[in-house]
């Protein structure tokens, strides 16, 4: 267990994240398939809990094992996907931010001008 443990530790908190908020499609999917394993298997008139699998166990643990290994290469893809998503949002508001700084910049200025301006005016007006 402390193995397990200091490898979820070591995962990026974005993976994690990711991982999790996939969790519950994943389960609702898990869930179909195996309602619809259960409505085969009554459909054929074999008993619930009977096994109609003729295959050697050990190749149907490979056959999951297989399977598993296929949906968290998935699951990395997306979330390879959204950390690049994440990125790319990241350098955007950065770039709005300076974005926001310069025209601000630009606008404190423009005050400045401006009320410059009309205390001149102001000057001379009331000469």
């Amino acid at each position: 267990m402390p193995s397990l443990r200091k490898r979820l530790m070591a995962l990026d908190p974005t993976t994690v994240s990711t991982v999790l908020s996939l969790l519950p499609t994943i389960l609702e999917q898990a869930n179909k398939t195996i309602e619809k394993l259960k409505k085969n298997k009554r459909k054929d008139g074999t008993p619930e809990g009977a096994v109609t699998d003729t295959r050697d166990p050990a190749a149907r643990i490979a056959e999951l094992e297989a399977a598993a290994v296929q949906q968290a290469e998935a699951v990395k893809l997306l979330a390879e996907q959204h950390a690049i998503t994440v990125d790319a949002l990241r350098k955007e508001a950065a770039r709005l931010d300076r974005r926001l700084r310069l025209m601000t910049a630009v606008a404190m200025g423009g005050v400045a001008l401006g009320l410059g301006g009309l205390v001149i005016a102001l000057n001379l007006l009331f000469r």
